[in-house]
């Protein structure tokens, strides 16, 4: 691979770059680099191993290897794939690549469906090709390959923002309407989602589905009470949004592996001692 230089901009410089068609045989055991470098497969796919970890590639995928690190990687040898690479470094390196996502941990970067950035790479490789050496046009579309990049990851944080907000409304509205005999349905319409969306957000996000982080809250709240009031269990019952006292001592101890009645009677030996 040839390594010259484009002119030497402090934040972000490119240092090689190559298109390939491997042969099903070929191994590749890739020297140490000082700097980062991308492998985007366009076509086929193939393995990759790096940091001890073995990951299989096809159309899309992107690889990163970072500086200072060994990486192996070989094409299947019934599909061999095509890939492009570009190696870069500079000031903004590991800010853009923060932002993105990738490191030695995540070295996987997965194209959308549309594929849009196998035409930049190849628009990338034919500068290359057409010049033999990386001109200020390669670095032009390198910087737009990781604007899209960029873009893409971007979205993702919005989504997931978006998820956190709805569980925190969500939550909010349990904390505030547990006294009460409120559903998951209302909880949802409340916040104008549908409820198979909210149970879905919760189990992702929390592990648990919106009913048991309300019966996890309000069995709480029952221990509050049974501790520093003289409420009968019917009245806690009732406070914490059950009309049946059974079924709410059923659910206290299920969580609490205890029954409302010991709970209390042995929090307040406790103090007393």
């Amino acid at each position: 691979m040839d390594s010259l230089l484009v002119a030497n901009f402090t934040e972000l410089s490119l240092f090689e770059c190559g298109r390939e068609k491997c042969q099903p045989d070929k191994r590749i055991l890739m020297d140490i680099k000082p700097y980062h470098i991308f492998h985007y497969v366009l076509y086929g796919s193939g393995v990759f191993i790096l940091n001890a970890k073995k990951y299989f590639l096809k159309k899309g995928d992107l690889f990163y290897v970072p500086p200072g690190c060994t990486a192996q990687y070989y094409p299947d040898p019934n599909d061999p794939w095509i890939y492009v690479w570009i190696g870069f470094n500079g000031s903004r390196s590991d800010d853009y690549l923060n932002r993105i996502g990738l490191s030695i941990d995540q070295p996987i970067y997965h194209d959308s469906k549309s594929l849009e950035l196998k035409a930049l790479f190849n628009d990338l490789a034919d500068k290359y090709n057409h010049s033999k050496y990386l001109t200020i046009e390669s670095l032009s579309v390198f910087i737009s390959i990781l604007y899209r990049m960029l873009i893409s990851n971007r979205k993702k944080d919005i989504l997931l923002s978006s998820k956190e907000t709805h569980i925190r409304m969500a939550k909010q509205f349990m904390e505030n309407n547990f006294q009460f005999k409120i559903k998951i349905t209302d909880i949802a319409s409340a916040l104008s989602l549908s409820p198979n969306y909210l149970a879905n957000i919760f189990k992702e996000q929390l592990g648990i589905t919106p009913k048991e982080y309300l019966t996890n809250h309000r069995m709480q709240k029952a221990s509050q009470y049974l501790i520093n009031s003289q409420m009968s269990v019917k009245e806690i019952a009732s406070k914490v949004g059950y009309d049946n006292a059974l079924h709410f001592s059923a659910e206290f101890k299920r969580i609490k592996k205890v029954s409302p009645t010991l709970y209390q009677k042995n929090n307040q030996l406790s103090e007393e001692s």
